[in-house]
């Protein structure tokens, strides 16, 4: 674990260094997630001018959960996207073989082995929003649920890790099959509460694409107190889901034909 976290530090430090050489890319990406943040902002805003809930969440509330939607989404393009985004293409082409050769353990190599350092823009400007959405429920928060939140957070970060890891690994058995776009259209939904979906879409994004888990359950128990039962739940289902993303990693390992077979 320490030589994981070790590594994990070194990639960070590597990308930051590379990508300071072109400190311009931070004033349009800033820009860029301002105007992305300001219309997920306007769009609350605009449907609590008509109504004072929505499924249930009050207008602070909805605010809250999209600021963990931004942390959320700044994490998964900073650590994820950028080792996944082509892995369908090395799979097909038997681009692995210097990541199954390296001393680390290619699993790590292979999904979180570069870093998109501006994404973390993002990831500050959704810790904002969620103070902000926090302000008006300072005097309901307590720390029992501000503690459950935080771990339920840490969950939803593996299971973020551990679906694209799965999806990925589809290219081992299709290599055809790219669902990329597909998994970005359910991410996308996270941004609000699953609530205002229809019920089988409810289900989906709670056993299927565990999106309600990454997102609007840390809200809900940030926002409307914690249980027992929400945070189990929260680290089984994280438990499951990277326990089998590192079973079909190894199995894809398998059927997976290396450029000098």
């Amino acid at each position: 674990m320490r030589r994981s976290l070790a590594l994990l530090w070194a990639i960070v430090a590597v990308a930051v260094q590379r990508e300071l050489a072109q400190r311009a890319n931070l004033v349009f990406v800033a820009l860029q997630t301002l105007l992305t943040s300001a219309s997920g902002l306007f769009a609350v805003w605009a449907v609590f001018s008509q109504t004072t809930t929505l499924a249930g969440w009050r207008q602070a509330e909805v605010i809250v959960l999209l600021g963990l939607f931004q942390v959320m989404t700044g994490l998964l393009e900073a650590f994820v996207e950028p080792n996944l985004a082509w892995f369908v293409e090395k799979v097909v082409n038997g681009e692995l073989d210097d990541t199954l050769v390296k001393p680390v353990p290619s699993l790590l190599l292979a999904s979180l082995g570069t870093c998109q350092p501006w994404a973390f823009v993002q990831v500050v400007v959704g810790v904002g929003i969620v103070i902000a959405g926090l302000a008006p429920l300072a005097a309901q928060l307590t720390i029992g649920g501000v503690a459950a939140a935080l771990i339920l957070l840490a969950a939803g970060v593996l299971i973020t890790w551990a679906t694209r890891v799965l999806l990925a690994c589809l290219a081992f058995w299709a290599p055809g099959m790219d669902p990329t776009v597909l998994y970005q259209a359910f991410w996308q939904l996270g941004r609000y509460p699953i609530g205002v979906y229809h019920p089988a879409v409810q289900r989906l994004l709670t056993w299927i694409v565990p999106v309600a888990f990454i997102t609007t359950v840390p809200a809900r128990t940030l926002t409307s107190g914690w249980s027992s039962s929400a945070v189990a739940t929260g680290i089984g289902a994280a438990a499951v889901i990277a326990v089998f993303a590192t079973w079909a990693w190894r199995q894809g390992l398998e059927r997976y034909t290396s450029a000098t077979s």
